[in-house]
This record gives structure tokens, C-alpha cells and sequence, in this order.
């Protein structure tokens, strides 16, 4: 049997789906913690005038104990502002509740207590969010991430510059606690009510759009779920069929990487392919059954299946998230993204360390190393992680080939160290940059590696267009040309027909298969003159010169101009460019210089009274 999760809805209020209801308590131990609570923060009230206890401690406790019911954890989450706000003390709470109950509970309140003074002159929140980190306690990160969250639930009533701190905060660090702790649904209800006050306008250009998406349409939604359960039916695989609708804030925040990386443009999330998400849940814990769905799931996407957007999560887990994904692009609606697994795989994805903690299951895995930038965002990385493993976590593989050097806790580190919980990492771009090599991968977590290798791929790219820049020089010398970029610009029709005959996408594609040797002179020169590429054709001479700071002053080019002009040149096209010391290069196209103009314009040159560090005329 599969049962099908129609919708009508697809984004519900989710303060309703997250709210505990009114505060019970399931023990006396429980009880009398909520009577003490309420005792110590008599009298305080919330900026919304609510009163403190009864509004705000009471709702995460009860969020904590409708989560994973576990005593201490409640009664931590009833008592998590008694030492900072109301001059409780650690050992007092030891008194109240004896023996290991008493223990756990002063330990997790002391782990989401703020420090009062923080050191090095760093700020309060970096602080506390390093004495967070040293606890790598399940205990410390959920009552403080249902703390946070009920905050977020009255950013209105705080100051703007305040609202917008606690908002980013909300997102930079404990965004990314839910997603480490594998919360997903925790993580995307935390980030959308921190995106409005964080972005106002990316918020309500992404909520307009997403929410007018043609995939957000359930006259769409219902019909292909029972297709995907029609998939199940025959297969005779018991299970459910669901949709799952990613936040605003990650639809937002994966549209800018994948612009970024110049997959897409900033304009449409028709290309964010888990923007909406089916969900094909096998009832039995077989992995095996939901290979079996995957091939006919294959071949019910056909042709519109994107081969290149395929994920075994099962074989090889992401941050204990387990799924096959697939991803069609449909026409008329965009990509869309078809995951399969089983009812208990899908239990971790959704809740992560919660459903295991339901579920009986071991959670040691759940001790993230955190680690902060300066700015006080947060990352998280399993254990033994290396400071390159660091890099990677602050930005991606966008900073990979920008390290120039990496600070960890004020101090240069080397790219192997290992970090530790609560090292404030910093990456310094500014100075001469350390180039990714092989080696690197010895001292890289898997995640890191995967990421490493793209940009390896990419540096050996670089390289071989560099080696074939420079390899075609002679051959384009002979024609009159220093770079293949002004035959782009000026003959685009000519240069559409060499990449052709040599087959290449590109221009950089051509250098790249010319440096590697795919593409060797000989056909080059072959196929320049079949373009009519040709010195003949052309009749170019184009003009190099490099100068010093000293030399790049204004006039320079207007003096180079008028001795081209008076030799009887036309200058066709100009490219300049600033070099990172001041200094300056400049490269002239000119057309209709004969013998007897060219070596005058060498004799001109001669005679300059500024003193070029190179000059070159093909």
C-alpha cells in the first residue's frame, strides 16, 4: 500500500507547526523546577511585555520536552537563564536536584550561560559561541537552538540595529547547529524567520517569486505524486509519497552559488532543483528497495532527466543525510528533485539527532567540531578536520585558490594543523596566494576533497591555457596578433569559424586544447588561414608596451596615439590595464601600417623620452 500526503497548502504557518502548546510537567522533578524558575524571574517581563518565565522559559522547555523528552534537558531548558539573569548559581542547582539528574542539569545550563566578561576584547556573542562549541554537548545545542528560535518569535518588539544582529546571528551560527544536527525542518523554520530582518528586500523578491513558481502549484504537485506512487504500486513496494518545499532563505542562498558558479543567473529559481522536493519513502528499512525504485523512476523521467544531478546519499552519506536523488528540468516548470529512501532514513534526514534520540539510536556522532569566524559565524566539521577543512567550511571552494594565509585564534596556521572546538578562523586573501596542489589532499576531510579535486581540475585548466597562450605566440606573431581576444572582438565572424574547425566551445577551450596538445600548431595554422585569419587579410600590427607606476601618468596614451596616427595607422581596438603594482600594460590594434610606416614608428619610439619596460610590435 502507498499512501499519497495530497496538499493544498505548501507553506503553513510554521510558528503553529512548531508550537509545544501550554507547559506540562511530565515528572515532579520537572514541576518543581518550573515553580523555581518562575520564582527567580518574578517580576521580569519580555520587550513585549509578557512575563519572562511563563512566555519564554517555559515555551522552550516545553518545545525541549515535546522533542525528546529527556528530564534533564527540561529542566536545564526551564533554568537556562538562572545563573545569567536571575544570580543563581551552578552549585545551587546541584543542591536542588542531587546526584547525576543535578549534574547534567548545571551542565547544560552552564553551557548556554553567556559570559559576562569576554576576553581579548572580543565580543560577547564570538564568546559565547566559543564556550558553546568547548561543550559539544546534544544537551547544550538544542536547548540553546530552541532558545534562539523562541527569540526570533519577537524580533519586532527589539531596536532595528539589534533585530538585524540577532537575525544574522540566527542564520551565520545556529542555521547551520540545526543543519550539522542534521534538523532540517528546525533549520529551515529558524533561517525563514530570521531572512525578513536579515535581507527585507532579497526576502521579499525571493517569497514573490517562489510563491508564484509554477512548481508551488498543488494542480502540479498532487498529480505527480500519484505518478510517483504508481511507480511504488507496481513495483509492490509499501511506502508513502510526500513533497517537501525548501526555505526561502536556502532557495535564496543555493540560487547565489549556483550564480556564483555561473550555472545560473540571479534572475529565476527555475534552476534550483530542490526548490521542491517529492519524497518516495519506503516503509521497509531495505536500502535495496529503493535502488529497485530508482531505475523505473529513471525511466519514467526519460529524456527530461538530468544525468549530471545525481546523488547516491545512501552509498555515501552527507552529513548522515541518506537518499538516492534525481533531478528532472520539466518544461513549463524547472528542475525538480525526486528522492528516495527509506521510512527510517528519512526520519534522520528530517530531524537528524531528535529521531535518533526518539528512536533509541546512538548519537554520539551528533559532537560537531564548531568553529567561528571572526564575525561570529559558525561552521561545523566532524572530527580531525584540518584548517583547509576550515577554509572550505567558511566559503565553499570560492576561497581554495585566494588563500594567501589562515589565522586561527590570531595566530598564522599552517594549512595540515588540526582545529579544534571554538578556534576563531580567519582566512587572509589580501597577500600573494598559496596555489591548491595534490599534496593538499593528504590533509583533507572527504568533504574538502570532493571540493579540492573541482578546483585542482581548474587550476589544470589555467595552466594548460597558459602553456597555450604562450605556445601559439609565433604562430599568431606571423599574423599580425598577440592575443586571440581582439580577433574575437573585431572578426567575431572569422573567429565563430576557427572554433569550429578545431572544434572548441570557447576561446579559453581552444588555448586549453592547444596547451595540452590536442590542438597541435600545425592544425592551428591550418585552420587560421581557412578562417582567413590571415597577416594578408587582416593587415594588423598589434602594439604592446608595459610601463612602471612611474611612466602611468595621463597623457601617455594620447602621445602613443598620435605617433600611430602619424605613421598612418588606425587604431581598431585598445585594451588596457592596470597592473597590481601601478604600473600598466597596454595592447593596440592597428590597421594599415606598411614596411616604411613601421619602421618609423620604430624610430619614434626610439626617440620617446619615457622609458617603457617593454615594447612589442608584431
Amino acid at each position: 500500500m502507498v499512501k499519497v500526503e495530497y496538499v493544498d497548502i505548501l507553506r503553513p504557518q510554521l510558528a503553529d507547526t512548531f508550537d509545544p502548546g501550554a507547559f506540562s510537567a511530565r515528572t515532579p522533578a520537572i514541576a518543581d523546577a518550573y515553580q523555581w524558575g518562575k520564582a527567580l524571574h518574578a517580576g521580569q517581563t519580555r520587550l513585549s511585555g509578557e512575563p519572562y518565565f511563563e512566555t519564554h522559559c517555559a515555551w522552550v522547555a516545553s518545545y525541549i520536552d515535546k522533542l525528546v523528552q529527556q528530564e534533564a534537558w527540561t529542566i536545564a531548558a526551564l533554568l537556562h537563564d538562572a545563573v545569567e539573569d536571575s544570580g543563581e548559581s551552578l552549585d545551587r542547582i546541584r543542591e536542588r536536584f542531587p546526584g547525576q539528574l543535578g549534574e547534567e542539569v548545571a551542565h547544560i545550563v552552564d553551557g548556554v550561560t553567556k559570559l559576562s566578561r569576554p576576553r581579548d576584547g572580543r565580543s560577547r556573542e564570538l564568546e559565547t559561541l566559543r564556550k558553546i562549541a568547548m561543550f559539544r554537548d546534544p544537551g547544550v545545542f538544542l536547548v540553546k537552538l530552541a532558545d534562539k528560535s523562541h527569540n526570533l518569535m519577537t524580533l519586532e518588539h527589539m531596536n532595528p540595529e539589534k533585530r538585524f544582529q540577532k537575525a544574522k546571528e540566527a542564520i551565520s551560527a545556529y542555521g547551520k547547529l540545526a543543519g550539522i544536527l542534521n534538523c532540517y525542518s528546525w533549520r529551515r523554520w529558524l533561517e525563514d524567520m530570521a531572512f525578513p530582518f536579515v535581507d527585507p528586500e532579497a526576502y521579499q523578491a525571493t517569497k514573490r517569486k517562489l510563491d508564484n513558481d509554477p512548481r508551488m502549484d498543488p494542480a502540479f504537485i498532487n498529480p505527480m505524486m500519484d505518478n510517483l506512487a504508481g511507480i511504488m504500486e507496481r513495483a509492490g513496494i509499501s511506502g508513502r509519497v510526500q513533497v517537501v518545499v525548501d526555505g526561502y532563505w536556502q532557495s535564496w542562498f543555493k540560487l547565489r552559488q549556483r550564480a556564483r558558479a555561473r550555472l545560473t543567473s540571479m534572475n529565476t529559481f527555475a534552476d534550483v532543483n530542490d526548490v521542491i522536493s517529492f519524497r518516495m519513502i519506503v516503509e521497509e528499512n531495505n536500502p535495496d528497495l529503493c535502488y529497485t525504485l530508482l531505475g523505473r523512476v529513471d525511466r519514467f523521467l526519460g529524456s527530461y532527466l538530468d544525468d549530471s544531478r545525481f546523488d547516491d546519499f545512501i552509498a555515501d552519506p552527507k552529513n548522515d543525510y541518506r537518499a538516492l536523488q534525481v533531478t528532472a528540468y520539466l518544461p513549463d516548470y524547472g528542475a525538480v528533485e525526486v528522492a528516495i529512501a527509506t521510512e527510517d532514513m528519512e526520519g534522520e534526514n528530517t530531524w537528524g539527532i531528535v529521531y535518533c534520540i526518539q528512536q533509541g539510536k546512538d548519537i554520539s556522532r551528533y559532537r560537531p567540531v564548531e568553529i567561528l569566524t571572526p564575525t561570529g559565524g559558525a561552521r561545523f566539521l566532524p572530527e580531525g578536520s584540518t584548517v583547509l577543512d576550515a577554509v572550505v567550511s567558511i566559503q565553499q571552494e570560492l576561497l581554495l585558490d585566494k588563500i594567501s594565509a589562515v589565522e586561527v585564534n590570531g595566530r598564522l596556521a599552517k594549512l595540515s594543523e588540526k582545529i579544534h572546538p571554538g578556534d576563531v578562523v580567519e582566512v587572509i586573501t589580501s597577500a600573494k596566494r598559496l596555489k591548491p596542489t595534490r599534496e593538499w589532499l593528504n590533509f583533507a576531510n572527504p568533504s574538502t576533497t570532493r571540493r579540492l579535486r573541482a578546483v585542482l581540475a581548474t587550476e589544470a585548466l589555467k595552466q594548460s591555457e597558459e602553456q597555450g597562450h604562450e605556445a601559439a605566440r609565433p604562430v599568431l606573431m606571423a599574423r599580425g596578433i598577440l592575443d586571440l581576444k581582439d580577433v574575437l572582438a573585431l572578426e567575431k565572424d572569422k573567429f565563430d569559424i576557427l572554433l569550429g574547425q578545431l572544434a572548441c566551445a570557447s576561446l579559453t577551450d581552444l588555448y586549453v586544447a592547444i596547451g595540452g596538445g590536442a590542438v597541435p600548431l600545425e592544425q592551428l595554422a591550418r585552420a587560421l588561414d581557412e578562417a582567413g585569419i590571415t597577416g594578408k587579410d587582416l593587415n594588423w600590427t598589434t602594439i604592446r608596451i608595459v610601463g612602471c607606476a612611474e611612466t602611468h601618468r595621463p597623457g601617455v596614451l594620447a602621445r602613443l596615439a598620435g605617433m600611430i596616427s602619424r605613421a598612418g595607422g588606425n587604431i581598431l581596438r585598445s585594451v588596457n590595464d592596470t597592473l597590481p603594482d601601478g604600473g600598466f600594460m597596454v595592447r593596440l590594434v592597428v590597421r594599415s601600417l606598411n614596411e616604411k610606416a613601421l619602421q618609423s614608428l620604430h624610430e619614434s619610439f626610439d626617440k620617446l623620452d619615457i622609458e617603457f619596460d617593454l615594447i612589442e610590435i608584431v
